[in-house]
């Protein structure tokens, strides 16, 4: 009977030694699901970070796009409004004589402006009083027909191109 109890002992002994195995192996594998998940949402999140920078970078590099298209395409028109100038001093000095020739430089004025005009850019409507932001000032004048800070004579027309100002407006203004 002894002999059965050692058995029965060593046995439970055995079976205690394999529950304890099974309870550490257990023990294991709960750890390593935990820093797997741990890792993974490490992972998850780091992706959504670099998505969100990633996508933050494709917005800035369309506005700057943008800008520097906006900007090339105002430093073409400014030299554009040379020549309109230009058409302008010449279709001043129409004559009689050379009436013909002017109508070849008129239409070649109009198809100028229709470009401009495609593109947003606009002639100041207004010219009447003073407005630093519209207008530079290269003379003043002395006039019994005008107020002070009126407009006394356009040299140079202004532009405007989707309400930004493209070149102000050359005037001389009233004392």
């Amino acid at each position: 009977m002894q002999s059965n109890n050692q058995n029965d002992v060593h046995n439970n002994q055995e079976e205690q030694e394999i529950l304890e195995q099974e309870q550490v192996v257990e023990n294991e594998e709960v750890n390593t699901l935990e820093i797997c998940q741990q890792e993974a949402a490490m992972w998850k999140d780091q992706f959504a970070r670099i998505s969100a920078d990633f996508d933050n970078y494709k917005k800035r590099m369309d506005r700057e796009q943008i800008q520097w298209m906006q900007t090339a395409q105002t430093i073409v028109i400014k030299d554009l409004l040379m020549v309109v100038d230009n058409f302008e001093r010449a279709l001043s000095q129409k004559t009689d004589e050379t009436a013909s020739l002017y109508v070849g430089i008129e239409m070649i004025y109009k198809s100028v402006l229709q470009v401009l005009s495609k593109y947003g850019v606009k002639e100041f409507a207004e010219y009447k009083n003073f407005d630093p932001e519209l207008h530079e000032a290269l003379m003043h004048a002395e006039s019994a027909d005008h107020k002070p800070g009126q407009i006394v004579q356009i040299l140079e027309k202004g532009f405007m191109i989707k309400d930004k100002v493209l070149r102000p407006a050359k005037v001389t203004v009233a004392q």
